[in-house]
């Protein structure tokens, strides 16, 4: 019962995602009108994988779980963190004339790292679908 819970509330995620998605798509006319359900919505799924993660590692330590595993992710990510941060340069950009208040320094590294993290998160998901797949065929 508690996987079929689970996945309704992915497909529900999802399904809110995609709307939100869409009507950003129709309703963005250049100014800022979807850009604060955009960061909301972000920020919702933030807290969620938050608290999920922070409840993994709960159940991992009562039922005796694979820690190291767990903390080798972690140190992982936090390595991708760290080269995502030096790699960034944090250099300001050309904005519209009708912006008033232009961003600091530091907000820019930090966009700069996220975008960076990202994409590295992204190339590693890719990579490991098609080593995957590889690796599959190769034991069958």
């Amino acid at each position: 019962m508690e996987n079929k819970s689970l996945k309704y509330i992915k497909y529900a995620l999802f399904i809110i995602s995609v709307i939100i998605g869409i009507l950003f798509l129709v309703k963005n006319t250049g100014g800022e009108e979807m850009v604060g359900t955009i960061l909301n919505w972000a920020y919702i799924l933030l807290a969620i994988a938050i608290v999920l993660s922070i409840l993994l590692f709960i159940t991992a330590l009562t039922n005796g779980g694979n820690i190291k595993k767990m903390l080798g992710v972690i140190v992982v990510f936090a390595i991708l963190l760290l080269i995502a941060y030096l790699v960034a340069p944090g250099t300001e950009v050309e904005l519209s004339t009708n912006v008033s208040e232009r961003p600091t320094p530091g907000v820019l590294k930090m966009a700069d790292t996220s975008l960076i993290l990202s994409i590295i998160l992204l190339v590693v998901a890719i990579l490991a679908a098609i080593g995957g797949s590889f690796i599959r065929r190769i034991k069958n």
